[in-house]
């Protein structure tokens, strides 16, 4: 009897020490992935407050333009085209950066003071870009160096301005793979027939994806005008996290709502849902798991129909 009791009371100890020994590997791998996780996690909410504010300036903006006289509006456009048209004529001397006064690469425009002057609107700002399937509702500040780039999204100095028109081709840029924003991050998800929209002088002009290409960063020749044809392209830098070539998403002018939608009936963003869906899952799956069993006792449900 003794024997049978020591050898049960062994037994009932090894099982004790794998169950403690299961539930610290779990406690361990739990705190692991919750490790990795919440970095993630900071940049992710971190970026989404970011974006956020970014689309409540770009919607500012254009609501403060739309409240312009309509003459103000016609004049800005006006005075754009007549720029677009020359540009188009001379065969765009410089794309992406002119000298300033010193020798050396401006990319901000701001040696060029006709072109800091055309659609300047609320703030210096120039219109925005909102691309709907991947989030995007960014300002569009006046050519492409650092003080446009940081926050917001820039106009690609040498490229004709976004007011739309035969023979004219704008180019948008923003950064890629910034911690805190998003930008042009996941620009790369967008694939012919997705749209994307111009905000600028209290008008809107979509654009239908037709083309989606790299190229290397000296190469200017998929960002020229086109004669004949409205064009804009959207150009960020690739690979992820490499940025030695340029990724370029360009867009034939479309007509809303006949060949593309108003941009509020336009297929929008499911990452903010797909994120909050993964976020709960886990937090539950951590709940879950680190809830102890419930004991059972045995003989405890014969308790009633006891003698």
């Amino acid at each position: 009897m003794n024997h049978a009791n020591a050898t049960a009371g062994g037994t009932y100890r090894l099982r004790h020490r794998r169950k403690r020994q299961r539930r610290t590997l779990m406690i361990v791998a739990l705190a692991c992935i919750i490790g990795g996780l919440l970095p993630l996690a900071g940049i992710l909410i971190v970026q989404g407050v970011n974006s956020t504010s970014q689309g409540r300036q770009a919607t500012t903006v254009e609501r403060q333009v739309q409240a312009w006289p309509a003459v103000d509006q016609k004049s800005m456009i006006e005075q754009a085209q007549a720029y677009n048209r020359r540009l188009a004529e001379g065969g765009q001397s410089h794309i992406g950066a002119t000298e300033s006064g010193n020798g050396e690469a401006d990319y901000t425009g701001k040696a060029d003071p006709e072109y800091t002057s055309l659609l300047a609107g609320v703030q210096g700002v120039m219109g925005t870009i909102r691309i709907p399937k991947i989030g995007v509702a960014l300002p569009i500040r006046h050519g492409s160096g650092n003080d446009a780039l940081n926050n917001d999204a820039g106009h690609l100095y040498g490229t004709s301005l976004p007011v739309g028109g035969k023979s004219t081709h704008a180019v948008i840029t923003a950064h890629r793979g910034v911690p805190d924003k998003e930008l042009f991050t996941r620009l790369d998800e967008l694939k012919k027939g997705d749209v994307f929209y111009l905000n600028v002088a209290g008008g809107t002009l979509v654009y239908k994806v037709t083309r989606v290409q790299e190229t290397n960063p000296s190469d200017t020749s998929l960002v020229r005008i086109e004669q004949g044809k409205d064009l804009a392209t959207l150009l960020t830098c690739t690979p992820y996290g490499v940025n030695t070539r340029r990724l370029l998403v360009t867009g034939k002018r479309v007509s809303m709502p006949d060949d593309a939608p108003n941009i509020e009936d336009a297929p929008q963003d499911r990452k903010p849902l797909l994120v909050g869906a993964g976020t709960s899952l886990t937090v539950m799956f951590v709940g879950c798991s680190l809830i102890p069993p419930e004991k059972h006792v045995q003989g405890l449900h014969m308790k009633g129909f006891a003698h």
